[in-house]
């Protein structure tokens, strides 16, 4: 066996083809044979019963009128050739004929009740044909010898096995056909999934895989390819605005930090240059937790932090918080208040949990305008923990919320104020991760930020 003539075996669409015409003939071959089977013995059932009748009625006539009788019928019936192409012969105790279409007794008929097959020689012919013979054997010690011609049933079963045969062929043409057509719609679905990846390795996200809306498996197929299409193209667009914002917020505290470095050096003479050295602390420390804020980002994205989910009160989480903050609002001059219902058990990790809150305090007196107040509030609802951190500063339009959860995107009002455009985006993550959501809402005036998690049976 060469290769480059049998390669096409190695073909999957070859090997699918095959499989499909090798499932239709196993599902139709033994329906056809069982019919086969089924007909023969309705044929034979319908024979015998009608060679049944005949010895019936002949054995009747010799009850009714002896032997006479009998040879009389017998006669009758085969010079009025009712009895089709069938022989009948009547011998007497020692074997000699008394009457019938027959010589002699045959050898190949033996005397055992029931119907035998055998092969039988009329008067005047020269070959034997098939028969189906039965013996009876008279009171009065003669043999009766009843046989029907099965060659009428072998033209029936002839018939019947040109029958099956150009039924196999039909079902063999019908299954290829059928079998063609499968492959030639799986094919299709390959082709859409390979001119898609074609499309992905040119770097040309922007085309789709084509859809009807049949919602049939190959337009399933391409809507799953789009929508992956789209993803990539998102993350990638994602990925490139992240680029960018962070050159953009590095160059910064790049910037200040070398100014800061020039300082020192020019006071180098002085006694005191911890002014500058303390500057460039803080822009160090700031581009470390820009670091650490968008590693943490894509952790929770990638749902890393599953390993550490326990059951825990958030009630308590927040309490706490509300104690941290409460001398930070003090000095801000920020009224801070807190509503929080006692119990609210939620099962996550508690150190994201924990930080994504601390980010929408954070955000509330970032955002929030001085001597304004902030409301720190949580409740059980629809099966949910929902806890709200709300502001009355300016707020943020709704039409541009969507903007302000992405990642390093910053609105024009918070510009001017210190950090990277994470933190929302650091609590959208981390819902998710937790099977809940974000929801901002305006409220009048200010922010309101949402935080919803899924509640759990008390610990």
């Amino acid at each position: 066996m060469t290769p480059s003539r049998f390669a096409f075996l190695k073909s999957v669409s070859t090997r699918f083809l095959l499989l499909c015409f090798a499932i239709s003939l196993a599902c139709t071959l033994p329906v056809l044979w069982f019919a086969n089977r089924q007909a023969e013995e309705i044929l034979l059932a319908d024979f015998t019963g009608r060679l049944e009748r005949r010895r019936g009625n002949l054995e009747r006539h010799f009850q009714d009128g002896g032997t006479a009788l009998l040879l009389e019928k017998i006669q009758d019936r085969i010079e009025r050739r009712i009895i089709d192409d069938g022989l009948i012969l009547l011998v007497d105790d020692r074997g000699r004929k008394l009457g019938g279409n027959l010589a002699s007794w045959p050898a190949a008929v033996d005397d055992v009740e029931g119907w035998q097959p055998v092969q039988l020689r009329q008067d005047g012919e020269r070959r034997a044909r098939p028969y189906l013979a039965s013996v009876t054997q008279l009171e009065n010690g003669n043999r009766l010898l009843v046989s029907g011609l099965l060659d009428d049933r072998e033209e029936v079963r002839l018939a019947m096995t040109h029958a099956i045969l150009g039924a196999i062929l039909l079902a063999m043409a019908l299954a290829t056909l059928g079998s063609l057509f499968i492959r030639s719609h799986l094919n299709r679905m390959v082709q859409v999934v390979a001119r898609t990846a074609s499309n992905i390795a040119a770097g040309n996200l922007s085309r789709r895989a084509p859809r009807n809306h049949s919602l049939d498996p190959l337009d399933q197929v391409s809507e799953s390819l789009n929508r992956i299409l789209a993803r990539i193209e998102g993350l990638i667009e994602e990925n490139r605005t992240m680029t960018d914002a962070l050159a953009h917020d590095l160059r910064s505290p790049l910037t200040r930090i070398c100014a800061s470095l020039e300082r020192a050096g020019l006071a180098a003479g002085d006694a005191k240059p911890a002014d500058s050295l303390q500057a460039i602390e803080q822009e160090i420390a700031l581009m470390l937790r820009m670091i650490d804020d968008t590693m943490e980002v894509s952790r929770a994205e990638a749902g890393i932090g599953r390993e550490h989910f326990e059951t825990f009160d958030l009630a308590a989480v927040l309490r706490g918080l509300f104690e941290m903050y409460l001398p930070l609002a003090h000095v801000n001059g920020v009224e801070l208040e807190l509503d929080c219902q006692s119990e609210l058990w939620v099962h996550g990790n508690k150190g994201l949990i924990t930080r994504a809150l601390a980010n929408l305090i954070d955000n509330a007196f970032k955002h929030g305008l001085a001597g304004g107040k902030v409301w720190l509030q949580a409740r059980r609802g629809d099966g949910q923990v929902i806890v709200a951190v709300r502001d009355s500063g300016h707020g943020i339009p709704p039409d541009r919320y969507s903007e302000a959860l992405a990642k390093y995107r910053r609105l024009s009002m918070a510009r001017s104020l210190p950090g990277m455009g994470l933190g929302l985006t650091l609590v959208t993550a981390v819902a998710h991760l937790h099977n809940g959501s974000l929801k901002l809402d305006d409220n009048c005036p200010g922010l309101a930020a949402s935080l919803l998690l899924p509640g759990a049976p008390p610990a």
